[in-house]
């Protein structure tokens, strides 16, 4: 559970540096726009990795709850929902110009799915960890302001869902593989 934990301060801590204010503009004066990616890059891939190897180090005997039925039922759907999201964030989308933050909305769709489909202790420590962030960088994101150009036709929109539906079958029928846990069943 530590290294998750780790992976997680890493990964996430990388990730939230927009939420504070002035502390990115901060780094990139100390070590350069450059070296500022380098870093970011580096810390978000060892942290994914600690993260991934982390889960996989847990003991899923710590069952700190079981779920209710309805909670795989609610994942069936806001994952896909939360893919489509990921993918409009990348596109010129009308999905991205109405939502204004598609990605960290995705994420919270996708990490609230699963902590409320999982009981296990490691499990909720990750998920708990990215739902908890995605509520903060999403608040922090509407906050800073901003909206996306208005796309010219529904290219982008139509590139989410379809790439969001083909990743979203994938993970059905590749999930236990990948992950050792089953969807469906």
């Amino acid at each position: 559970m530590t290294l998750l934990i780790v992976g997680l301060v890493l990964f996430l801590g990388m990730h939230s540096v927009r939420i504070v204010p002035g502390l990115r503009p901060l780094f990139v004066n100390a070590i350069g726009a450059g070296g500022y990616k380098l870093l970011y890059t580096l810390l978000s891939v060892i942290g994914l990795a600690l993260i991934i190897y982390g889960k996989i180090q847990a003991h899923p005997t710590e069952i700190l709850w079981y779920p209710p039925e309805w909670s795989r039922t609610l994942a069936f759907v806001a994952i896909p929902l939360g893919l489509v999201l990921l993918i409009a964030a990348q596109t010129p989308s009308h999905i991205r110009k109405f939502l204004r933050h598609p990605m960290l909305i995705g994420v919270l769709l996708w990490s609230g799915a699963h902590l409320a489909a999982n009981g296990e202790k490691a499990a909720i420590v990750l998920f708990g960890s990215f739902f908890a962030w995605s509520v903060l960088a999403t608040i922090s994101a509407f906050l800073r302001g901003g909206h996306p150009d208005a796309p010219r036709g529904w290219g982008g929109d139509v590139t989410a869902l379809v790439i969001g539906a083909l990743l979203s079958a994938a993970f059905v029928r590749f999930h236990s593989h990948l992950f050792g846990v089953g969807i469906i069943g």
